[in-house]
């Protein structure tokens, strides 16, 4: 069967279905209007474009499900490409957005501002599997590179509410930056799958983040510094990851500064913050919790 390549280079302003017969390229940052539906076929594959776009406010190309936006999925792929629409292994793109109207929140030069007269986001997947995607920071800095002020995460979440989000399961593989990060959130999670990525694993701000069936992290020790499994920000509160009783856990890597670990099952982190953490087991005997009050 020969593949059909569609090319998405400006905003979704109507309801559209995204077929599994087709590959979809996102060439620019590209967003999901408020009241807009998409409905992602079993086993679709998006690809990211990589490469600098002076036009958009990231400055590389996205898909944003913007705040009041609809998702309706059940299995589906977002992978980088190269400006010939190859699969590339490299994350110089704008990653992968879902922005909900639960709580103000700000992040790379995109803001939400959350209101009763704003409708809710519905984002509903089986499961959303990502490579290669967000971007690393540039090697060096000019004023002609045009870049964002910092990298960017490979899968972001802002301002999202529990009753909004319905996604399953996450798997972000080789992110440009952090794996999964979550701002001024509450979401709930069956499964999450965080591999190899350039910064930290889990990167919670003011959020609170549910695991209830399986979680693996695997930060491997690096040459890289300020590298963690976790990393929780307090701006505007405190940040939670809760995991469920009888949840799989499979987590390798340095564990993260000024944070708090409750567990009956997890070993307490060295005092050393460049300590090697591993723990692969069950949370047979309570739900554990890893929190940050008022430090980062």
């Amino acid at each position: 069967m020969t593949t059909s390549f569609q090319m998405i280079d400006s905003d979704i302003t109507k309801n559209r279905r995204f077929s599994k017969k087709n590959v979809y390229i996102i060439t620019t940052e590209v967003r999901v209007h408020k009241g807009i539906r998409v409905v992602i076929e079993d086993g679709t594959t998006i690809l990211i474009m990589n490469g600098l776009k002076p036009k958009c406010r990231l400055l590389r190309a996205a898909l944003i499900f913007d705040q009041g936006s609809i998702l309706r999925a059940n299995r589906f792929y977002v992978k980088a490409c190269n400006a010939n629409c190859r699969q590339v292994k490299q994350a110089d793109n704008g990653g992968l957005w879902f922005l909900g109207n639960y709580q103000n929140a700000s992040k790379d030069k995109v803001t939400i501002k959350a209101s009763p007269k704003n409708p809710a986001s519905s984002f509903q997947a089986g499961l959303i599997a990502t490579y290669y995607l967000g971007r690393l920071d540039p090697l060096k800095e000019t004023s002609r590179t045009k870049v964002v002020d910092d990298d960017i995460d490979g899968f972001s979440v802002l301002g999202v509410a529990p009753k909004e989000w319905d996604i399953k399961e996450v798997r972000s593989f080789n992110s440009g930056d952090d794996g999964f990060d979550v701002t001024n959130s509450h979401i709930q999670l069956d499964r999450l799958k965080v591999v190899n990525p350039i910064e930290d694993g889990i990167n919670l701000s003011s959020s609170r983040v549910e695991i209830k069936r399986s979680l693996i992290l695997d930060v491997t020790k690096s040459k890289a510094t300020d590298r963690d499994i976790f990393d929780f920000e307090t701006d505007d509160g405190a940040s939670y990851l809760e995991i469920a009783q009888h949840c799989h856990v499979d987590i390798k890597g340095v564990f993260g500064d000024e944070l708090v670990l409750s567990s009956k099952d997890l070993p307490k982190p060295n005092s050393n913050p460049e300590a090697r953490y591993k723990f692969k087991g069950v949370t047979r005997k309570a739900a554990t919790l890893v929190y940050s009050i008022n430090l980062d």
